[in-house]
């Protein structure tokens, strides 16, 4: 473990003393340390015992002689951060954006591809506090690792949630970290978006697809430092963070271009959220002449009648094994229904099973879509076992988990 570097914030909780324990104990096994500490944190812990113990200086003023630029080049030193006790008020300033000491700015400059962990520690309405839950849950999205609270007596005399683990626990808790984040990351395909069949250069046939949902796995898995591609519609919301980034517009398009990539790169994963067109036109009928489509100039308006015949597309999905140069790619198709009926979601699902051998379904239905926001979402395995999740992070969460689950020394 002499190899990384753990940058260790302190916040002003009477749990500070604890942190010094942990401290001796990283710095013991090889780790070093570097100290960056509030106001608050100083007065139940001082800056001597912290230097005595990391034998570096403690930072706490972002506009020290000297350290000017500290936010940004204590970021690119440490392999992880971790801030223990971290007090509600630090918590709530993370979550709202804020950067009024040093150690919030550090939170805002972090790179994502390197573990953030937060200890809380607090009284325990402050824990249950709508305004500290709500900021957790967001921490967690962002892909913070919110550690849990211990249960008991609390310094202010109650009992209850809030108590910060013992630091033997959130070493255990580091290491992970440490360990996931070392680990070979996959190669992961996710596509985005709806295919749109040209009519006549100004007219095509589309869906309602938007690829926000994608746009926020992506944004998920890129965080976590997986390799995404994101091959998506020229209309589709993109991830707001780097990726390898690969556009389509109809069916053909999207097909050639899966077919490419799978053919000539070693995914792990394909993520197949797009929303792929079942039929395509092939003829346009205007005033009993027939054409083929897409036309090259746009349909004049005056036409009381027009017949478009369209032609049946194959299911990209149930080729996109075979298109595979991995032949332990791990599926994860996306079923989207439009009815309240159970039965009629089930069997669609399973007709996705059976036809494209994918390693899971995930039935989203238009009954829970609210402006262009998808809700819940029901993800399947191939013996129908069932989990519900409300949000996309959730839905994230439990792919990455259900992958290594699944699909163990495979990948």
């Amino acid at each position: 473990m002499s190899d990384y570097k753990i940058l260790f914030g302190i916040t002003g909780s009477i749990a500070a003393y604890k942190s010094a324990y942990l401290i001796s104990k990283l710095v013991q096994n090889g780790f070093e340390v570097k100290v960056v500490a509030t106001e608050g944190a100083l007065k139940f812990i001082g800056s001597a015992t912290l230097e005595g113990l990391t034998g570096n200086p403690v930072y706490v003023d972002i506009f020290q002689s000297g350290e000017m630029m500290s936010h940004i080049n204590l970021v690119k030193w440490a392999d992880a951060v971790i801030v223990c006790p971290a007090s509600a008020n630090t918590i709530n300033k993370f979550a709202a954006g804020i950067a009024d000491n040093l150690l919030t700015s550090l939170f805002l400059a972090h790179d994502w591809s390197k573990p953030f962990l937060i200890a809380p520690a607090m009284n325990t309405n402050m824990y249950e506090h709508p305004a500290t839950k709500l900021s957790l849950q967001k921490l967690r999205e962002w892909g913070a690792v919110i550690l849990p609270t211990a249960e008991g007596y609390l310094a202010c005399g109650d009992t209850g949630k809030g108590k910060l683990l013992e630091p033997d626990e959130i070493y255990d808790y580091l290491i992970k970290s440490l360990s996931k984040s070392s680990e070979k990351k996959l190669k992961i395909l996710i596509t985005a978006g709806g295919t749109k069949e040209n009519i006549d250069g100004i007219r095509f046939i589309s869906n309602l697809s938007t690829g926000n949902t994608a746009s926020q796995i992506a944004e998920f898995f890129i965080r976590k430092n997986y390799d995404v591609t994101y091959l998506h519609s020229i209309d589709a919301k993109i991830p707001s963070l780097s990726c390898n980034l690969i556009s389509f517009t109809n069916f053909n398009d999207l097909n050639d271009k899966i077919q490419n990539l799978l053919g000539n790169e070693n995914f792990d994963v394909v993520i197949h959220n797009a929303a792929v067109s079942d039929y395509s036109p092939v003829i346009i009928e205007l005033n009993n002449e027939k054409y083929s489509v897409p036309l090259n100039s746009k349909i004049n308006s005056g036409y009381d009648e027009i017949v478009l015949y369209l032609k049946r597309n194959f299911k990209i999905l149930d080729r996109i094994k075979n298109y595979s140069k991995n032949k332990n790619l791990f599926l994860v198709a996306f079923k989207f229904t439009n009815t309240f009926n159970e039965e009629e979601r089930i069997n669609a699902v399973k007709k996705c099973f059976a036809q494209s051998n994918c390693n899971l379904v995930i039935n989203n239905d238009l009954t829970n879509r609210e402006n262009n926001v998808q809700k819940h979402f029901n993800i399947y395995d191939k013996e129908m076992n069932r989990i519900s999740v409300e949000t996309v992070n959730e839905l994230s969460q439990k792919i990455e988990e259900i992958i290594y689950q699944k699909a163990g020394d495979n990948l």
